[in-house]
């Protein structure tokens, strides 16, 4: 986005405020309320900080992506201000968190699989094919944003869905159905074809999905050709996945 890399810690309270506000407020891990106003106090703050950017951006035009929000046009149309402000929110909370999450949970399961982690060490060529497979059995975001059914549907299996209902779609369960995939619990990195639904589906897919793909590519190949010998720090081999989105808390790893 252009923005400094001074700023790293303020942009990490900023998402943090937003899917983590027990961190600034312990209470609102339990009270509903106590959470939602540390996530509007928050969501404030952001635009407020993006906003004094962009006019920044408008006084003093740079090569970087929220100059380009203010000057291109869309069908002859200028972005508003506000949907600028959006988008630049949804960078931030997007943007910032699935992919480090993601890394949590690659790097505990090869920590814990050092047969699967051999298989990256010994032929990176391997490496794509890892991440989507670790993508599929992690799922870092397990369900969807709920939608209401509009009409009395039936599914395939005879489930009814009366007008009105609110229907959460399970990424993770998708992930492990066994009409899709034949051996659903078990982790192969040759599994072809692989078509898991982590980044969501249809017009609801991530956007930011070919990015998270390069990063969590180069991340694995860096790592391994750099520290190829890893595993959980004894003591820490209980490891706990918060609730949200799929990470490990306070992954502690170890290499000679």
């Amino acid at each position: 986005m252009g923005l400094p890399w001074e700023e790293l810690r303020t942009l990490m309270r900023l998402r943090d405020g937003i899917l983590r506000p027990h961190l600034t407020d312990p209470a609102a891990s339990l009270d509903p309320e106590r959470r939602l106003a540390v996530q509007r106090a928050t969501g404030t703050e952001i635009y407020e900080y993006f906003g004094r950017i962009l006019d920044d951006r408008e006084a003093r035009p740079a090569g970087d992506i929220l100059t380009h929000f203010i000057t291109a046009e869309i069908d002859g149309e200028r972005l508003t201000r506000e949907e600028i402000l959006d988008i630049c929110f949804l960078f931030l909370i997007a943007g910032l968190d699935t992919v480090s999450d993601s890394l949590t949970c690659f790097f505990a399961f090869l920590a814990q699989h050092p047969e699967h982690r051999r298989q990256i060490v010994e032929n990176p060529a391997v490496i794509p094919g890892a991440v989507e497979e670790l993508l599929r059995w992690e799922s870092p975001v397990p369900g969807g944003v709920p939608r209401v059914a509009t009409t009395d549907t039936v599914l395939p299996d005879g489930t009814e869905v009366a007008a009105g209902t609110a229907v959460v779609v399970s990424y993770g369960a998708a992930n492990v159905d066994p009409a899709e995939f034949p051996d659903p619990f078990e982790v192969r990195f040759d599994r072809t074809p692989n078509r898991h639904i982590a980044f969501g589906g249809g017009v609801h897919r991530c956007l930011g999905s070919h990015l998270a793909r390069r990063e969590l590519r180069l991340t694995l190949q860096e790592w391994h050709r750099r520290i190829p010998e890893y595993r959980l720090k004894p003591g820490h081999e209980q490891l706990e996945y918060p609730p949200g989105l799929r990470s490990v808390k306070d992954l502690v790893l170890v290499w000679p």
